[in-house]
């Protein structure tokens, strides 16, 4: 025991004692020694926060495109739009040697890893445990986190490993178990965190009763898709339901303006759910500040010490990724600078058309979530910056030339606040990269020390209660009844003024386009497409040009990477079809 102590004790070189902000931080106070290892609880809570930062690592990482892959790179939702011969955007770049598969695989194994040995170490006879529901609260959360890692990687790679127990040795001969029974064991895990996760916590962002259920609900969904039997679909309602119907804690879809920035005229509840931290702290995205759409929040504080990961140590990365670089563009006026309200995007992830034009036709005009509060779909002129201030109402023009699709050259001339037409972006960097509809609830108009490039940083949901209606929803159709499916989407669509749902017109696409206008940026689209078996499919007829010629059946999985397989040299562990 005292061996696998101290190879987990060196795995978590960073973990510290529990305080404050402990459940960020990532830098050491003092390191954990073989003697003093996991033997009281405020030791389990300092491995326990370690699952957290890993976790977190799944929504931004590094500075690099590739991270975002699974937000729904090239599938229905968005394209890399800086050239057609992009990973993702082009699927044919895409194979097992591809190097963020290997990223993503390798982070969840490592994680399975440090669980197993921490759930072993619950059961050491010399840990001072205050009482059994102290101990079982620890294995809960451990628990929630390996149901987490079979989740991801199951619905991602298919069948993988099932690992109860602790490896003490290393091993070069593992062997797949299938999808079916990978999904078995993440069932068993949630619903033991479900059993005995406390109901609620006063530090924002830990895992609750709430967190285990909703994942528990979309883990019986894919049980009853793979083996086939309908039962797991009533268990998936009977999960979601303990949320919907409050049984384990005050849940409810924020329908009210709400938050710290509720007086900002002009906006609604569903801008609120997506406000920065203020610069006194207070968060719009905490169930312990008001917000019971909340469930799981992943923590990013751009104030404390390891509040952010080791890959960005300034920012998170949502705007920059998904907002276009409108304040490039120098023939407007804007003199690539940004400004505090217009945010820094650089335009790695495009929205694709059928996202920002076909969806929104097919849910009608009133939907606020389409609004221009919450889509941006108009650009303008800027007031100008004279000696570093942007001045506003600055009588000033801007004269520049623009070549028409046909051919004709005409003098454009602005002035600050004019709409930047259409029919004047004719190349393909300003409607692939500088001027597309950009997603607010993705980025900022205010920025820490009004600073556009270093002063974003949001949390992430992990999930909100809207999704919780959705997966609910998709039981019911699956169960055979439209008529509460389509209930359960019209309270999601009534938050946002949007016309209801007929039971008639709701099918797994309606769901997808419904996940899609609700939780896009938000859910990792990959992974449910790669769940439902729809990836292909859903990017064959509404993905971009390129993505939809280049995926392949064989993409609804991800590759298993070539290193593990390499890896793996005494047992033959087994490539996904088509690789």
């Amino acid at each position: 025991m005292k061996k696998i102590i101290y190879v987990f004790a060196l795995s978590l070189l960073g973990i510290f004692s529990c305080d404050d902000d402990a459940f960020l931080r990532e830098t050491p106070d003092d390191f954990l020694t073989v003697d003093n290892s996991f033997l009281n609880a405020a030791q389990f809570r300092a491995g326990l926060n370690h699952f957290y930062a890993i976790a977190r690592q799944n929504y931004n990482f590094r500075d690099n495109p590739d991270d975002f892959f699974q937000f729904g790179s090239g599938t229905d939702l968005f394209f890399r739009p800086t050239g057609d011969q992009l990973p993702f955007t082009d699927w044919s770049y895409i194979n097992p040697t591809t190097d963020i598969y290997r990223v993503v695989f390798g982070r969840h194994w490592g994680l399975l890893y440090n669980v197993n040995l921490l759930l072993e170490q619950t059961e050491n006879p010399l840990v001072r445990w205050n009482s059994e529901t102290e101990k079982l609260e620890a294995q809960a959360e451990a628990r929630f986190f390996r149901g987490y890692v079979y989740r991801y990687l199951g619905f991602m790679f298919g069948g993988v490993p099932v690992l109860e127990k602790a490896v003490a040795e290393p091993s070069l001969g593992y062997t797949r178990n299938t999808r079916q029974e990978v999904y078995e064991f993440a069932a068993k895990d949630l619903e033991f965190a479900a059993n005995n996760l406390p109901t609620s916590v006063s530090e924002p962002g830990r895992v609750v009763k709430a967190a285990a259920y909703h994942y528990l609900a979309e883990m019986y969904i894919a049980l009853g898709d793979e083996s086939k039997n309908k039962a797991y679909y009533q268990k998936a309602i009977d999960a979601a339901s303990m949320i919907i119907d409050q049984k384990v804690g005050e849940y409810h879809l924020m329908t009210q303006r709400h938050g710290w920035r509720k007086n900002i005229a002009g906006k609604d509840a569903f801008w609120d759910l997506f406000q920065m931290r203020s610069t006194s702290g207070f968060s719009n995205f905490s169930y312990q500040t008001g917000n019971k759409e909340s469930i799981w929040v992943i923590q990013v504080d751009k104030f404390l010490t390891g509040g952010l990961n080791d890959g960005l140590t300034t920012r998170t990365d949502q705007e920059r990724v998904f907002w276009p670089s409108f304040w490039s563009f120098q023939k407007f006026g804007w003199g690539n600078v940004a400004r505090d309200w217009t945010g820094r995007g650089i335009g790695w992830l495009r929205p694709t058309n059928y996202f920002s034009y076909d969806l929104w036709n097919k849910s009608g005009a009133g939907d606020m979530r389409n609004s221009e509060t919450n889509i941006n779909r108009i650009f303008r002129s800027p007031d100008p910056i004279i000696n570093g201030v942007e001045v506003p109402n600055y009588d000033i023009t801007y004269t520049t030339t623009v070549t028409l699709a046909n051919g004709t050259t005409i003098e454009v001339k602005t002035k600050p606040g004019d709409i930047i037409k259409k029919e004047w972006l004719t190349t393909r960097q300003d409607t692939m990269e500088r001027a597309f509809p950009r997603i607010m609830k993705l980025g900022s108009d205010w920025h820490y020390a009004q600073e556009p490039a270093n002063g974003f940083v949001m949390e992430f949901y992990a999930i909100r209660m809207a999704e919780t209606y959705l997966i609910r929803a998709e039981a019911y159709m699956k169960n055979g009844d439209n008529t509460k499916a389509a209930a359960d989407i019209n309270v999601v669509r009534a938050r946002s003024s949007a016309i209801p749902v007929l039971p008639a017109q709701v099918n797994i696409d309606y769901i997808l386009d419904e996940r899609a206008r609700e939780l896009v940026g938000e859910e990792f689209r990959t992974m449910t497409l790669c769940r439902l078996g729809l990836l292909y499919d859903r990017t064959k007829r509404f993905g971009y040009g390129p993505s939809s010629l280049t995926v392949l059946p064989k993409n609804n999985l991800c590759p298993i990477p070539q290193s593990v397989i390499d890896a793996n040299s005494q047992a033959v562990f087994e490539q996904n079809p088509g690789w």
